[in-house]
């Protein structure tokens, strides 16, 4: 059927968009830094993720399913004491699960953190910090399948996101950041499109549900 078709050439479009995206996005970072002349640190980040699934529709069932992360990050503390900004760069699996159906979601994050924080010394230290997340799917973006009644579901995935990250932590003495983030999407994650017999068992109907999709970011940095 025509609403099971991909568009290669849409594909490959989105593909290149996150990377010119991304490449922008560094690049400010950096100018960013150098006008700045903010004391700039490099560390490796990683981390676990729950996402809460929700539907537009009350017809299907919420769930929470796991998820992990990792990648590089730099932080840098400005001129204005307790102040700085983290960025990273984060490879993010989602194990899903919609209608019964176990998916697998693969996006590149982009977060980027504007944080205040109070240390004592070099020893311990507690920070709050929020800001955008540029998500970019680099994994399928619709999944296809027919369940035990032999009706088609779909699950077609945004390539491009934007959310928003709220959380702390504890920075615990030179090298070691352990952070909690809640991740809220601006806007619909996927589209969830599924077929069922009609009320006079002859012709087929068309449901749609908006897919939202929170979640909990635990995570521990180290700094060199």
């Amino acid at each position: 059927m025509t609403g099971f078709a991909l568009n290669e050439k849409m594909r490959n479009v989105s593909g290149k968009r996150w990377m010119v995206l991304v490449a922008l996005f560094a690049l400010h970072c950096s100018f960013f830094v150098t006008e700045s002349q903010a004391k700039v640190r490099f560390g490796l980040k990683g981390g676990f993720e729950l996402t809460q699934m929700e539907f537009s529709s009350s017809a299907l069932k919420e769930s929470n399913r796991a998820g992990f992360y990792f990648g590089p990050e730099m932080k840098f503390q400005l001129p204005v004491v307790g102040l700085g900004i983290d960025v990273s760069l984060l490879y993010n699996r989602r194990d899903l699960k919609v209608d019964d159906e176990k998916l697998m979601q693969q996006s590149i994050l982009a977060p980027a953190h504007l944080r205040y924080g109070v240390s004592i010394g070099d020893v311990i230290g507690v920070f709050l910090c929020a800001g955008p997340q540029f998500s970019f799917n680099v994994g399928d973006d619709v999944f296809h399948w027919r369940d035990s009644d032999d009706n088609n579901r779909q699950y077609s995935i945004q390539n491009t996101r934007l959310s928003m990250n709220f959380g702390g932590g504890l920075t615990l003495g030179k090298n070691l950041e352990a952070s909690v983030f809640y991740n809220v999407p601006m806007g619909k994650t996927a589209d969830f499109t599924w077929e069922t017999l009609g009320s006079e068992l002859k012709n087929q109907e068309w449901s749609r549900a908006k897919s939202k999709l929170n979640a909990w970011h635990i995570s521990l940095t180290y700094y060199f």
